[in-house]
């Protein structure tokens, strides 16, 4: 059974962090047809499904010590937003997933859902459990602003549930359902709120509106309506 549910609109202008590009080095195809960007320390590897429509822009991965060899598995990975003509860094991301083409992070998950001018990005960078980052970034120039969009939801989504259930939940964009992010900026998703090991979940179908104003973002949850989990 599905329910509406009404609620006093709510508008946050969150705190929005601005990153400078940082100078990269150019993408090349490897042996696998999977772009690399530089060499050594400094190597990303893009992720072949995260690149914007105008094919300018990417999230990747990287290391403080390059990109590993065979069959090793990286450590303390870094996810960023890059401008694949360069190679230059706009961004560092929340999550950490990785894949190599031979292998990827075991339970993780990571998606963009990008503008249709590709000036803006959703990143939803899901672990286990939870959406370790879900964040909108708005592209200028060599800068790119961050909006966390998480610090918004959730505590929209836990105040819907009874006091008594408040606690010890969850969150999580499903990345089994669509995420999308209109030209009007419009951010439509599900996301869940649960006890891990649990049998419940409570599931929100939702729209996020988000605006910027001199340079910076600022976002508004105007619907929120619960859904039957699958």
């Amino acid at each position: 059974m599905r329910t509406a549910l009404t609620f006093p609109v709510v508008l946050l202008a969150l705190y929005a962090s601005q990153t400078a590009a940082v100078q990269g080095e150019p993408c090349i195809a490897d042996q696998r047809g999977s772009l690399v960007c530089g060499t050594g320390s400094g190597a990303l590897r893009v992720f072949t499904n995260t690149t914007s429509p105008s094919k300018n822009y990417a999230f990747a991965w990287r290391t403080a010590h390059g990109l590993p060899s065979g069959n090793q598995t990286p450590n303390d990975v870094e996810n960023v937003l890059i401008r694949v003509t360069d190679g230059a860094v706009l961004a560092t991301l929340g999550g950490t997933y990785w894949e190599t083409g031979e292998m990827r992070a075991n339970r993780y998950d990571l998606l963009a859902a990008w503008a249709p001018d590709s000036q803006a990005v959703i990143e939803v960078a899901n672990s286990r459990w939870d959406s370790d980052s879900f964040a909108y970034y708005r592209i200028d120039g060599a800068t790119a602003t961050k909006l966390d969009l998480r610090a918004l939801v959730e505590p929209v989504m836990t105040a819907r549930l009874p006091p008594r259930n408040r606690q010890g939940n969850s969150f999580r964009v499903r990345e089994d359902l669509p995420v999308t992010l209109d030209a009007r900026g419009r951010v439509r998703f599900t996301a869940m709120l649960y006890v891990p090991k649990g049998e419940t979940s409570n599931d929100y179908k939702v729209q996020v509106n988000v605006r910027t104003t001199g340079g910076k973002p600022s976002a508004q949850v105007v619907s929120m309506r619960r859904v039957k989990a699958d």
